[in-house]
């Protein structure tokens, strides 16, 4: 079974570019761009790993991954 990988990126470009990478080497992967909906998408998708930027708009990565 293929490991799930949730990336909360806002940055279009690294958000492709971790996307691609990991979708090459067989991750099935769920990126989110807001960080007010990267809770709710967890639970849905329920991920192996998250990859989080910390600096995001309307809310901290570091708040996210404390609540996560």
């Amino acid at each position: 079974m293929r490991k799930k990988v949730m990336i909360v990126e806002d940055n279009e470009l690294n958000l492709k570019l971790f996307t691609d990478l990991l979708r090459a080497h067989q991750f099935t992967v769920e990126g989110v761009r807001d960080g007010r909906l990267a809770l709710e998408r967890a639970l849905s998708f329920a991920p192996d790993l998250v990859i989080m930027d910390i600096q995001l708009p309307h809310v901290s990565g570091i708040d996210l991954i404390e609540a996560m």
